[in-house]
């Protein structure tokens, strides 16, 4: 059913400093709603839900597929659902499409794939290790990171165990929250709860080199990392030292923007944009310099920020949608079913895909 104006929008912006000249109304309305569904029951909902698994589409763009903290996934097949495979424990990252198979990172510790046309499981490895965050495949190999700070490296073919690279937990306090391991310039790099970002050999599990980026106490955790195939430098968000700049071959800080609580990052252009408490940041690529801040409120955080036309889409976590202008920093209008979001769209030109903590699932069109 289209709702299109059907529900209620807020488009207040969100406090800005400093505040660029307003523009005209087609930037007020950066998306609006086309579809909604409710995919988890709704009498099903723990108190307070969060859902922090992002939709994904199959390339053909017929298939998506929604993992929930119920412990459910979902394949939705023009609007239905086709398939529903039920894993042991909830699902907290965002499932992998990979050719024919749909790669599954359970909260129980345990990888699923699956036939991503039926639903049928075709192997299973138990990691025994919560597993928080999407997988990533490159060469025939599966890497999955943990909550106990361990990146293991499995067979797609058959989920066999090939090695596993691991930090001790720190001392101290840390925050809850892992970066997904990213593969470029021939090298996994992949990021730890005591400020260590690593660039691991795909094939064994050997360090290239290791970086201390966040110094020494508390809140140490580099919870993101992105690594452009065709840059020479890694970014990482650190909750301790901000947003870093890394040489992809040495590890050696190119720059580094304080950010406090810094847990996301996202490259696109000449931009790089950083959230933290409180903020969301647009830097110059080449140097970290400032471009824009967007204030979110005291000890507000983002989820991860999502580049699509020009505009990005993120979401305050268990708050409102809104996007923002890439370039400038405008706020360009916000949405909330009231429930909030607690993780990052999946944008294509002209539409996104996002769950709601309360389950729902809303497919938005998204305005030049």
């Amino acid at each position: 059913m289209i709702l299109l104006a059907l529900l209620a929008f807020s488009w207040t912006p969100l406090e800005h400093s400093p505040r660029p000249s307003r523009r005209g109304a087609p930037l007020d309305r950066p998306f609006f709603v086309g579809e909604m569904q409710h995919i988890v029951p709704q009498g099903k909902l723990p108190f307070s839900p969060a859902e922090t698994a992002t939709p994904v589409l199959d390339s053909a763009q017929t298939r998506l597929y929604i993992g929930t903290r119920d412990g459910s996934v979902r394949c939705l097949f023009r609007g239905k659902t086709v398939w529903t495979f039920q894993i042991g424990g909830g699902i907290l990252s965002t499932p992998l499409v990979e050719g024919e198979t749909l790669y599954v990172a359970g909260g129980d510790g345990v990888v699923y794939a699956l036939n991503r046309f039926t639903g049928g499981l075709r192997w299973r490895a138990d990691i025994h290790e919560e597993l928080t965050t999407q997988p990533t495949a490159s060469e025939g190999r599966l890497f999955v990171m943990s909550s106990e700070q361990s990146v293991t490296a499995l067979s797609l073919k058959d989920g066999k165990r090939l090695w596993k690279f691991h930090r001790d937990t720190p001392g101290g306090f840390t925050i809850r929250g892992d970066a997904q391991p990213k593969i470029a310039r021939g090298s996994l790099f992949a990021a730890f709860a005591d400020g260590t970002v690593a660039a691991l050999q795909p094939d064994n599990g050997v360090a290239r080199w290791t970086r201390q980026v966040s110094g020494t106490g508390d809140y140490l955790d580099v919870d993101a990392i992105e690594a452009p195939e065709a840059d020479t430098r890694i970014y990482v968000a650190s909750a301790k030292a901000g947003i870093v700049a890394l040489d992809a071959t040495s590890g050696e800080p190119a720059w580094t923007y304080a950010l406090a609580g810094a847990n996301h990052v996202l490259v696109e252009g000449a931009r790089v944009v950083g959230g933290g408490r409180g903020e969301l940041v647009g830097l110059d690529r080449a140097t970290g310099m400032k471009l824009w801040t967007l204030q979110l409120g005291k000890d507000r955080y983002p989820t991860q920020p999502v580049a699509v036309g020009g505009m990005v889409i993120v979401a305050l976590d268990r708050g409102p949608l809104f996007g923002v202008d890439l370039e400038t920093g405008e706020a360009r209008g916000a949405f909330d079913p009231g429930s909030g979001f607690s993780q990052p769209v999946f944008a294509l030109p002209g539409v996104a895909y996002v769950l709601s903590n309360g389950g729902t699932l809303f497919s938005l069109g998204l305005l030049p």
